[in-house]
């Protein structure tokens, strides 16, 4: 997920009880930031994200039956429907914009809401540009700590806004389960070893469950968690990056339910912003086709394709989206219409992210680099 990433060493960690209350003004004073993100990470970010999504592409382009109909069947989308598929990528960032500011209030931690809408942009680009999400956490981090929050408070913050999102993400697929989703699919048949959608759907929703149910435990007992994983692989260096993982979530669990309960309740109930606008993109863009798909099909689809994603080892799941996502739709879709689909479907959902988050991130890096090197 975007935000579980550990701290260098030698970076404050949070403690079990909350802070002072008058030690951190986010928004009211800058501080020379203590964490930098190179801007040659940057690039190789950006640069692995093209290479994976044009190998997505090609594979793609190789595998239609009618190249030049594939092409063509652009021009079929009705811009009104980019308009309404903008509105939901934007919920992205206004969905993750909320999560941060709440979650900042139980820190004592003034941050301006907008400054939170871009943290949350910044972050959201940066997990798509590294595998699995991986840079997330630290683009986090870093935008809290330029508006001159303590490392400590940020990654409380970090860690609890990781906590949030794959509670809320276990709880939509257990959710839509439970209420009868996966029944209005199970007709559907997926090319990818021809099993069903429904059952596809319920193995993607109980495994992400109970590794979430897992994460949430050692959350609050890390005790045995960390006893068996020294007895397991000893002291190493991963090792004590791992344990001190489990040390920071445990502490920033703590501070919250001290004082943060309600913020962790209303951060949790901001995903239906955050992951609202995924779910239902596809359901948008179908339309913007002129298709007409039963909409709890389309949006069960995504769920599931959400939770796929997440767990994929390329930046964003590119490459691998370009092919999953064609492969899941095929059944609401003409083949002529598979490549035109995931193409528009993948510019909102990532590609718009990763081209302003990302600018966002490299004109911060930039001008932090330009700071240090000044004085």
């Amino acid at each position: 997920m975007q935000e579980a990433q550990s701290l260098p060493p030698g970076d404050e960690r949070p403690t079990g009880s909350a802070p002072a209350p008058d030690s951190d003004d986010g928004g009211d004073r800058r501080s020379k930031p203590s964490l930098v993100l190179p801007q040659g990470a940057l690039r190789w970010g950006i640069t692995g994200f093209v290479v994976a999504s044009l190998v997505g592409f090609g594979v793609l382009f190789f595998l239609s039956e009618d190249l030049g109909a594939s092409l063509s069947a652009f021009k079929r989308f009705d811009p009104r429907w980019g308009l309404v598929c903008l509105g939901l990528a934007s919920m992205d960032w206004f969905g993750g914009g909320v999560r941060v500011w709440v979650l900042l209030k139980p820190l004592d931690i003034r941050v301006s809401y907008w400054k939170c809408v871009e943290i949350s942009g910044a972050t959201a680009a940066l997990a798509y540009l590294t595998p699995s999400g991986a840079g997330g956490g630290p683009a986090h981090l870093y935008g809290l700590v330029r508006e001159g929050v303590s490392v400590g408070r940020a990654a409380a913050s970090n860690f609890a806004s990781f906590l949030v999102n794959i509670t809320f993400l276990s709880t939509a697929g257990l959710c839509a389960w439970f209420f009868g989703a996966s029944s209005t699919i199970e007709d559907l048949r997926l090319p990818v070893a021809h099993i069903s959608a429904a059952r596809m759907f319920e193995w993607t929703a109980s495994g992400f469950a109970v590794i979430v149910a897992i994460i949430v435990v050692f959350s609050f007992n890390p005790r045995p968690l960390r006893g068996w994983v020294i007895k397991t692989f000893g002291r190493g260096h991963r090792v004590r990056l791992l344990l001190r993982w489990i040390h920071e979530l445990h502490a920033s669990l703590l501070i919250y339910i001290r004082k943060g309960k309600l913020a962790l309740l209303l951060a949790t109930l901001s995903g239906t912003l955050h992951f609202g606008g995924r779910f239902l993109l596809g359901w948008a863009v179908l339309r913007g086709f002129g298709i007409h798909a039963a909409f709890i099909q389309v949006v069960t689809i995504h769920v599931m394709l959400q939770f796929l994603l997440t767990f994929m080892p390329t930046p964003g799941g590119t490459g691998v989206g370009e092919v999953l996502a064609p492969a899941l739709m095929k059944p609401f879709l003409p083949a002529s219409l598979l490549v035109a689909y995931t193409a528009i479907w993948r510019i909102f959902l990532t590609y718009l992210t990763v081209l302003v988050g990302g600018g966002l991130l490299m004109r911060w890096v930039g001008a932090d680099h330009r700071r240090s090197t000044a004085s």
